[in-house]
């Protein structure tokens, strides 16, 4: 029995990744493979399709990369300062990733992911804080955020 071509579209085990092109048995692509929409034949027409898709993502990873660098060259040189209720050094309640996020859009019109922020507990005290932030997997980058008290009107 003849072998066909076919391009994965999903990662299968034992067969490879995504994109990839393998052989297989005829009668797996078209009772298991085809129906389930894990590959598609190897033609002329899919083979450019898969090319043209691949260099669109590789396009697009490049412009998420640049961007990720601009925004580091930002804040790498900045401090964000959050002012908080507080005692003498707990401060009440917590500062999370969220309440980060929200006070850099306010203060300096910059928009981050929140869950990029590698904040492994909220912050429960005044001071300093290195918090590392990575928008894309080759460019990390060190926030600096400075919790203060929020000083009280009477």
């Amino acid at each position: 029995m003849k072998a066909m071509k076919v391009i994965l579209l999903e990662p299968l085990e034992n067969l490879g990744d995504v994109g990839q092109v393998v052989r297989v048995r005829p009668g797996y692509a078209r009772n298991y493979l085809f129906p389930r929409g894990y590959a598609v034949p190897a033609t002329e027409s899919n083979l450019k399709a898969l090319e043209a898709k691949i260099r669109a993502q590789a396009k697009r990873a490049a412009e998420r990369k640049a961007e990720a660098e601009r925004l580091k060259e930002i804040l790498e040189d900045l401090t964000l300062v959050i002012r908080v209720r507080a005692g003498e050094t707990k401060i009440y309640g917590s500062v999370t990733g969220r309440d980060i996020a929200e006070a850099l859009k306010a203060q300096h019109g910059i928009e981050i992911d929140p869950k990029r922020l590698d904040l492994t507990r909220p912050i429960k005290e005044l001071g300093e804080y290195a918090i590392a932030y990575k928008p894309h997997p080759e460019v990390p980058m060190t926030l600096k955020v400075v919790v203060e008290a929020l000083e009280e009107e009477a």
